[in-house]
């Protein structure tokens, strides 16, 4: 089998994707994550189980969340995913990062929507 001497060049893009797609896009917020979660697993007790199996804490600290405000606000993520295209188009992808994790504080450490259109602008 021969090597090649040609090397592969790639770029990782994110593509997001709507947890709670049936959200209504006209509603900044819905409730709590927190609401949100204990519901979704069946209350206190399921919340607790899906916590520690799902390892939240450590998975969000090695994205660089250092913690999660289980009291933000939930809602339609449209908004946020259109910001982000469209700064992709017209600065690029690595700007289009840069929002990203800063979007990802925004959200997971400070609590705003992500569907809050004057906060995203």
């Amino acid at each position: 089998m021969e090597s090649s001497s040609s090397s592969l060049s790639f770029s990782i893009l994110r593509v997001p994707f709507f947890l709670e797609p049936d959200y209504p896009e006209n509603i900044v917020s819905i409730g709590t994550n927190r609401e949100r979660l204990i519901q979704k697993w069946g209350g206190p007790k399921g919340w607790e189980v899906q916590k520690k199996r799902h390892d939240l804490k450590g998975r969000g600290q090695k994205a660089g969340i250092p913690h999660f405000n289980l009291d933000r606000l939930t809602g339609n993520t449209m908004a946020s995913h259109r910001l982000i295209q469209h700064v992709g188009k017209l600065y690029g992808l690595s700007v289009s990062e840069k929002l990203y994790d800063r979007l990802n504080i925004y959200y997971f450490v400070d609590g705003h929507s992500l569907n809050d259109r004057p906060r995203l602008a």
